[in-house]
């Protein structure tokens, strides 16, 4: 007999991959925003970050914490010290730290420019590297009043330097303050005729601070905008006439006598700030510098020995 012997041949076949088309753009997600942005490398996705900032994982922009006291920031994060300051409204400041015991303790690292850099007291609570103007150096022991253009490290500890950044020429060693009486040791060393007076702040504090308010004697004498308002000497013995604008309703308005100035808002406080017989006052010096239906008036205050002109309700 003859046996049939069945061969099975396998074949072998090549594997065969398929592969799913896809149009996704790996930055379509950009991991990277807000600082800084997705493109496309040889390794796949990656980030190009701003500056300030460096990239991280996923990928992203993390904060480069590398800069040194003196320069620049945006954040915390980007210093070594943790701690960006910057004054309000600015978007960059410069780092610094809190650590200073000694003006020597603070060196400016900023290679872009020479301000000196001192270690002053802040709200009599700690101390802080802070730059100074240039040409300026480091100094203690100015008393109300004195300049601190500058330099805010020049004052003593008890009179803050206060005034609007550092190179403000009316920036002067100041002191809390109630009543304009609080200031009438001041004298500024610039002009020993200006005067000073007790102003309240942004947060609702007041300090000792120069007051260039114009002196008038009626409306009349002030810019357009302005009022003739009274105002007060510091050791309250005078009073007499400053052009200001302290609220929006001119005078001659429907006011309340009985209201509590302090507690109004701009828009429902009188623009020479006083309001007289139910009708918003100012300095005069006769009937005809007073709106319809108010007359020129002697008026005094219960604390201060002098009287002044003001136009009063019928």
């Amino acid at each position: 007999m003859i046996r049939k012997t069945t061969f099975l041949f396998l074949l072998a076949l090549p594997a065969l991959f398929f592969a799913c088309p896809t149009d996704q753009d790996p930055c379509q997600v950009d991991t990277c925003a807000p600082h800084g942005t997705c493109v496309i490398g040889n390794e796949g996705p990656s980030c190009v970050c701003d500056e300030f900032y460096q990239p991280g994982p996923n990928p992203s922009c993390i904060p480069a914490s590398t800069q040194l006291v003196g320069q620049r920031c945006v954040e915390d994060d980007n210093c070594i010290s943790n701690m960006c300051m910057k004054y309000e409204g600015d978007p960059e400041g410069y780092c610094t730290t809190t650590d200073c015991i000694w003006d020597r303790d603070c060196v400016n690292h900023a290679e872009d420019e020479t301000n000196e850099m001192c270690c002053v007291e802040v709200d009599a609570a700690y101390f802080i590297c802070m730059k100074i103007a240039e040409g300026y150096g480091c100094g203690t022991g100015y008393m109300c009043g004195e300049s601190c253009t500058g330099n805010p490290d020049i004052c003593d500890p008890a009179f803050p330097c206060m005034g609007d950044g550092l190179d403000d020429p009316n920036a002067i060693c100041s002191a809390p303050c109630a009543v304009d009486a609080d200031c009438s040791s001041c004298e500024w060393n610039v002009d020993p005729d200006a005067r000073i007076s007790c102003i309240t702040i942004s947060g609702g504090d007041k300090y000792c601070l120069l007051n260039f308010a114009e002196p008038c004697t009626t409306g009349a004498d002030c810019i357009e905008g302005e009022t003739c308002s009274i105002g007060v000497s510091a050791d309250f013995t005078d009073l007499y006439g400053e052009c200001g604008t302290y609220g929006a309703l001119e005078p001659g308005a429907e006011c309340n006598p009985d209201d509590d100035i302090n507690e109004l808002d701009f828009d429902n406080r009188c623009s020479a700030l006083y309001c007289f017989g139910g009708m918003c006052s100012e300095v005069c010096s006769l009937d005809v510098d007073c709106p319809e239906g108010m007359s020129c008036l002697e008026h005094t205050f219960e604390d201060v020995d002098d009287s002044i002109m003001v136009c009063k309700g019928d």
